[in-house]
């Protein structure tokens, strides 16, 4: 499966923290349209993906950008949820998503699942899962037994 044609993509980074025995892959998808939307949902994952690589408990991070359909992605690794949820109550994170609010609502996806981290998720299976999922606040779920549906890694 092709992916369209993006604007940005920053690639998977790993960030500095030791291997994990286990892992958990969240990813979010925010649907935005107008300029001034699209600026604050580019530079602010922007900001957050370089905030992901210094944050205790990250194991990598990627973001991706369709601005002409109005969605943005991201996909990161964490070493469990404590350090998801610590990052997100941040300053980096927090300061993010005040801008956004400005603006009023923003229809987003907000989910994680746990995965190998030994392995890298990838995007085509990341917005397969984000694709039917619907948007409201953050929620863990728990991955089936012997699943290999979205978003281990490839």
């Amino acid at each position: 499966m092709a992916m369209p044609a993006t604007l940005l993509l920053l690639p998977w980074r790993r960030t500095g923290e030791p291997a994990a025995n286990r892992a958990l892959a969240f990813a979010s998808r925010f649907d935005g349209t107008g300029p001034r939307r699209a600026w604050l949902l580019l530079t602010g994952g922007v900001r957050l993906y370089f905030a992901v690589l210094r944050a205790p408990g990250a194991l990598g991070v990627s973001l991706y950008a369709q601005p002409l359909l109005g969605h943005y992605y991201t996909l990161s690794l964490w070493r469990d949820e404590e350090s998801l949820l610590a990052f997100a109550r941040g300053r980096a994170h927090q300061r993010a998503v005040g801008r956004l609010a400005e603006l009023g609502p923003v229809r987003g996806v907000l989910i994680s699942r746990d995965a190998d981290p030994r392995q890298r998720p990838n995007w085509r299976d990341t917005t397969r899962w984000l694709a039917v999922i619907d948007p409201g606040p953050y929620r863990h779920q728990p991955s089936p037994a012997g699943s290999d549906s979205v978003p281990p890694a490839s």
